[in-house]
């Protein structure tokens, strides 16, 4: 193949990787904002350039060939080089900058954390925007591949070949159930829990260990009360004669708002590894390198320790 083909050039090495991570090319020219003919028209330079068809039609869409396959992460990488090399050779200023931070969340971090970073990011840059969706788990790293955010506040944790990880705290779990719950103690054993009915929410937040260990504690079965989110927990355990299981500052937040009471879990749960997920680039974007900064200074200031063995029982009761 000669690179020196005028046609070879970043704009077709882009048509590419994103036609191959969308494997539509309907989406790829969403994405792209051009047109779906000038995206087949880019593929069909690449097809005559690397002599190989690279995409084929399936039944889940385009499906890359072999040669496809062992392109992509060398493509890939030019462009994340090429953007950081643009990226780094401006001089970022915040107190200046109209940009939009993009970031993605759980409804959990959005609750717990988000006042403190948002006010950090609008005390140094008051003319940025930031912009926040809701986390999903299965497309964040396409998402900051293609710049479409900048960065995430989860648990998971993801490919460290793709994601750079800044620990921000540890969150461990308390129990709750309401105020009045005729039978558990502020330190119920393992048959106590097992013997009680249990709200379950959604594993796709990142606490799948929970459910994990609690479905073995009630040996195997299913819980009669099973959740999207955690937004009406506090109200559904004073509604039944329930518990849950949650992140600390949850469990504070239900107590400050709801009657319902902490108590202190009989097994022993792994914390919640609460991190800043950003793109790992071969040069730094300064934008995204601030970011980083800010947020991870902004949540020293959260009221609660940063790792796990800094609490103690203390924490965990009403």
């Amino acid at each position: 193949m000669d690179t020196t083909d005028p046609g070879y050039d970043m704009n077709l090495m882009r048509t590419f990787v994103v036609v191959y991570e969308t494997r539509s090319v309907t989406e790829a020219a969403q994405v792209l904002y051009i047109s779906q003919p000038s995206v087949s028209y880019a593929l069909g330079k690449l097809r005559k350039l690397f002599s190989d068809p690279l995409f084929l039609r399936g039944r889940s869409g385009l499906m890359p060939t072999p040669v496809a396959e062992s392109l992509y992460p060398h493509m890939l990488q030019a462009i994340q080089l090429m953007d950081s090399v643009v990226q780094s050779a401006t001089v970022f200023r915040a107190s200046e900058t109209t940009r939009t931070f993009r970031l993605m969340m759980t409804d959990l971090a959005l609750m717990a954390l988000f006042s403190f970073v948002v006010r950090a990011i609008q005390d140094q840059a008051p003319q940025a925007k930031v912009g926040v969706t809701l986390l999903d788990v299965a497309q964040l790293e396409d998402k900051l591949r293609r710049n479409e955010i900048d960065g995430a506040i989860a648990v998971p944790s993801f490919s460290p070949d793709v994601v750079v990880r800044d620990h921000l705290m540890d969150m461990p779990y308390v129990g709750v159930c309401a105020e009045t719950h005729p039978r558990l103690s502020s330190s119920p054993t393992v048959e106590d829990l097992a013997a009680e009915q249990r709200i379950v929410v959604s594993g796709a937040l990142g606490h799948q260990h929970v459910e994990q260990t609690l479905s073995r504690l009630h040996g195997g079965r299913e819980s009669g009360i099973a959740l999207p989110n955690y937004s009406v927990v506090d109200e559904t355990l004073v509604a039944t004669q329930s518990y849950c299981v949650v992140p600390l500052f949850l469990g504070d937040m239900f107590v400050k708002r709801s009657p319902v009471r902490k108590f202190i879990l009989p097994v022993s749960l792994e914390p919640g590894h609460v991190g800043l997920h950003t793109l790992r680039r071969v040069a730094p974007s300064p934008p995204v390198e601030w970011l980083r900064h800010v947020i991870t200074e902004a949540l020293t200031a959260y009221p609660y320790p940063q790792h796990i063995g800094d609490y103690d029982d203390s924490w965990f009761v009403s």
